[in-house]
């Protein structure tokens, strides 16, 4: 008889299903940094932009309507809006995400920035940062999470922003069709 070293069919099966186990754990782990690195950019995004608007409504007393007036480089260069809203201006976008402008023309309803995502699995998803230091659910330059459930976000409350995002569930009279979370 031949002495062969070799690996019998149930050691390649045991392995094989110790990998898949493994893969099983690690791909959901996985696709969720993917999911915050993507959002870490748009946040980073928002701020800049943001801070930016800031800037120039203390220099001409109102906030801006467009990009164009100012003083930040916005490499994004398609044009899709995130929200189809007449309140959110003049969107600029890239393959994942749309920010744009808030400005409704009133105090009261908010002004700010919206970054939304609008290509993947949490299409929809959106971060807002409002300038309006009395709006009734935020504070002014507060980061917020949305999932608009009334424009096409299909996954469950919270599935973005609580369990991606971790944040906290603000309980608004609007909640079901955009929820809200503050982050931390």
């Amino acid at each position: 008889m031949k002495n062969t070293q070799a690996f019998t069919l149930i050691e390649l099966l045991v392995v094989v299903l110790i990998i898949g186990i493994l893969a099983a754990v690690a791909l959901p782990q996985y696709q969720k940094a993917v999911e915050k690195s993507k959002s870490a950019q748009a946040i980073t995004m928002l701020k800049s932009v943001y801070n930016a608007a800031k800037a120039y409504q203390l220099a001409n007393g109102e906030w801006p309507t467009t990009f164009d007036e100012l003083a930040v480089d916005i490499p994004w260069t398609g044009t899709t809006n995130g929200i189809g809203l007449g309140h959110h201006k003049q969107g600029k976008s890239n393959d994942d995400w749309s920010i744009q402008i808030r400005n409704s023309g009133t105090t009261s309803t908010g002004r700010g920035l919206v970054v939304t995502r609008i290509a993947g699995p949490y299409k929809r998803a959106s971060f807002y940062i409002y300038a309006v230091p009395e709006h009734i659910q935020y504070s002014a330059d507060e980061l917020v999470c949305v999932e608009m459930v009334n424009v096409g976000f299909s996954k469950s409350r919270g599935d973005y922003c609580s369990k991606i995002m971790k944040g906290t569930f603000i309980p608004t009279t609007s909640a079901g069709a955009w929820n809200y979370f503050r982050l931390s």
